[in-house]
C-alpha cells in the first residue's frame, strides 16, 4: 500500500550501522523547544508505513489527521506541532536508522509509533532519553517494558490476549491460533495463548506464510485437530484471506482478530463469512460516537485524510497526539525530551484522553507483571454484522477474572 509523497517522509538506509551517529548525538539537548520558545514542537512517528509484507499507512494517517487540525487552530498554546515520519519498512536496521534521524534531530518524543521493529529502535532513544509516547504495540513486549516507553494502553499485546480470551469466554476449549510467520509475530501467538489459558481453554500455534497466494493448506492443518474456536493474527492484507480459507474450509465457530488489520472493506467483501467473527480494540470503537473525541476524530479524518481507513489503528495513533497535547500543556513553556518524561515519572493527576481510559501514569505495582509500563489491559470487544463492527458488551480484562 503506497504512501503519498511528503517533505517530512524519512526513509534513512537499512546499511546505517547501529552506532553510526549517536555518539556525536548523545551529548546533545533534545529542546524541540527550551524554555519559553515558541518554535515548533518537534516530534517523529516511526511506522512500518509502507514494505511488502506490512503496512500501516493509515496509523500514519490518524497521527497527521490530528497534527494538521491542531495545527490549523493554531497549536498547542501557539506553537505548531512538527512532525518527521519515519518508514520502519519492516526491517530491523531500518527501524534502529530511524531512532538514530531522531536523535540527530533533536526530536522531542517519538509519538504514536506504529513500528515493527521497536526491539531495535527503542535501545537508541533509551541511550538519548528521548521518550517514545503512547506506542501502537506494533513492536512487541518491548513497549510495555522499555524506561522511555509510555503507553497509554495494552496496545497490540492486550489486544491479543484478548482474542485467546474472548473466544474462551464464548464457550471455546481447544482453539487454533494462525498466526503469520515472521519472527515479529510468533510472541502473538503466546499472547492469544495466555488469554486461552486465562479464561481456562487450550490452544496449539500453526503458521501461515507471509503473502502466500493461497491459505487453504494452512485452514486445513488449523481444522485437523478439531478446534472449537479459532483466532486469526497476521497482516492486514493476509488475516482476511485467512479467515474466508477458515471458512471455505467448512469452520463455522468463532473466530477473532484485531481490529486494526481486519478493515471495514475487508468485513463487507467477506459478507456472511465474517459472521461470528469477533475483533478486539484497545480503545473505544470508532463507531461511538457519543464520546466527543471520537467525533473531533471523525471530522479531522473527513477533512485530512479521508482516503484513509478509521479504525482502531488510526483512533490509537490520533490519540497519541492528544497525550502529547495534555503532556505540553503541563509543561510550563518548556518542552524537551527531559522535561516530558520528568512530568510522566512523576505525574501529580491522570491525563484525560477521552478515546481510551485516563493515564495515570506508570502502575505500582504492574497491572501485568510481564508489561510493567501499561497502565490497563483492558480491550473492546466488537462483532462484525451485516458488514460493519458493533460493540459486543462492556471491556474485557483478558487476563482477570470471568
Amino acid at each position: 500500500m503506497p504512501i503519498p509523497p511528503s517533505r517530512r517522509v524519512l526513509v534513512p538506509l537499512a546499511a546505517l550501522a547501529l552506532v553510526a551517529g549517536l555518539a556525536a548525538c548523545r551529548g546533545q539537548e533534545n529542546d524541540g523547544a527550551a524554555a519559553g520558545d515558541t518554535g515548533p514542537i518537534k516530534i517523529m512517528q516511526i511506522g512500518t508505513f509502507e514494505s511488502p509484507n506490512l503496512s500501516l499507512k493509515d496509523a500514519r494517517a490518524g497521527l497527521d489527521a490530528h497534527v494538521q487540525s491542531i495545527n490549523a487552530a493554531g497549536g498547542i498554546d501557539g506553537r505548531k506541532i512538527e512532525v518527521e515520519f519515519c518508514n520502519d519498512a519492516y526491517n530491523a536496521n531500518t527501524g534502529a536508522a530511524c531512532a538514530r534521524t531522531a536523535v540527530t534531530n533533536g526530536v522531542v518524543a517519538v509519538v504514536g509509533a506504529a513500528s515493527s521493529q521497536a526491539a531495535a529502535a527503542l535501545p537508541v532513544l533509551e541511550a538519548a532519553g528521548i521518550p517514545w509516547l503512547a506506542g501502537a504495540g506494533s513492536g512487541g513486549p518491548t513497549e510495555g517494558t522499555s524506561s522511555v516507553s509510555y503507553p497509554i494502553t495494552g496496545g497490540t499485546q492486550s489486544m491479543q490476549v484478548g482474542m485467546g480470551r474472548l473466544l474462551a469466554n464464548k464457550g471455546g476449549k481447544n482453539i487454533a491460533v494462525i498466526v503469520a510467520d515472521a519472527a515479529a509475530a510468533y510472541a502473538a501467538a503466546d499472547d492469544i495463548a495466555n488469554g486461552a489459558k486465562a479464561g481456562g481453554a487450550q490452544s496449539y500455534r500453526i503458521l501461515a506464510p507471509l503473502g502466500a497466494p493461497d491459505f487453504s493448506a494452512v485452514a486445513s492443518s488449523a481444522l485437523a485437530k478439531n478446534p472449537d474456536a479459532v483466532a486469526v493474527a497476521s497482516t492486514a492484507t493476509d488475516a482476511p484471506r485467512i479467515i474466508r480459507a477458515v471458512r471455505q474450509a467448512g469452520f463455522t465457530g468463532n473466530i477473532s482478530t484485531l481490529a486494526n488489520i481486519f478493515k471495514p472493506a475487508d468485513q463487507k467483501a467477506l459478507g456472511n463469512l465474517a459472521d461470528k467473527v469477533f475483533v478486539t480494540s484497545s480503545a473505544v470503537p470508532v463507531t461511538n460516537t457519543s464520546i466527543e473525541q471520537v467525533k473531533q476524530f471523525q471530522a479531522d479524518m473527513t477533512k485530512y485524510h479521508p482516503e484513509a481507513v478509521t479504525d482502531n489503528g488510526s483512533l490509537g495513533t490520533w490519540s497519541s497526539i492528544t497525550f502529547l497535547v495534555e503532556i505540553v500543556k503541563r509543561l510550563d513553556g518548556e518542552v524537551s525530551a527531559k522535561a516530558i518524561t520528568d512530568l510522566l515519572n512523576k505525574l501529580d493527576k491522570p491525563i484525560v484522553l477521552g478515546t481510551v481510559p485516563d493515564y495515570a501514569g506508570i502502575p505500582n505495582p504492574p497491572v501485568v507483571q510481564n508489561y510493567p509500563r501499561v497502565p490497563t489491559f483492558k480491550v473492546y470487544v466488537s462483532e462484525a454484522k451485516a458488514g460493519t463492527l458493533q460493540q459486543d458488551g462492556d471491556a474485557i480484562d483478558p487476563l482477570g477474572s470471568k
